[in-house]
């Protein structure tokens, strides 16, 4: 995985709001990925006051695409200058792929998206 998509995968868990609906469940294996997703990515931007903001801010207002893009440049940067950072970041964002948990999204189409993709089976109602 190259690091931009590395970068917008990271960010876009770190973001999106099912690892909440985990916390209930603290050792479900999807909220415990995000968690190290999370500290891996907390870990590397210790000490860049730019990177470490970014990432704050995102956990803070999610669904804030222009922060998620900001957060997303910062971990691209950091995937491509740190081999064993982007590796970990595979490893990481494989896991929550390969997790059924994982699996359990809200799709959001923003700005001038004329199509959403979802994968998986649809057990409710889809609201476009």
């Amino acid at each position: 995985m190259d690091p931009v998509t590395l970068g917008l995968a990271a960010a876009a868990l770190l973001a999106s709001k099912f690892g909440e609906g985990f916390a209930k469940d603290a050792g479900s294996a999807a909220w415990n990925g995000v968690k190290r997703l999370r500290e891996a990515i907390a870990a590397k931007f210790t000490g860049k006051p730019d990177d470490e903001t970014a990432l704050r801010k995102v956990l803070a207002e999610p669904q804030d695409t222009d922060l998620r893009n900001w957060l997303a440049k910062r971990i691209t940067a950091a995937a491509a200058d740190d081999d064993g950072f982007r590796a970990s970041l595979v490893e990481l964002i494989g896991q929550a792929q390969r997790d059924p948990g994982a699996q359990t999204v809200i799709a959001q189409a923003t700005d001038h998206a004329k199509q959403v993709n979802i994968a998986g089976d649809n057990h409710g109602g889809i609201t476009l």
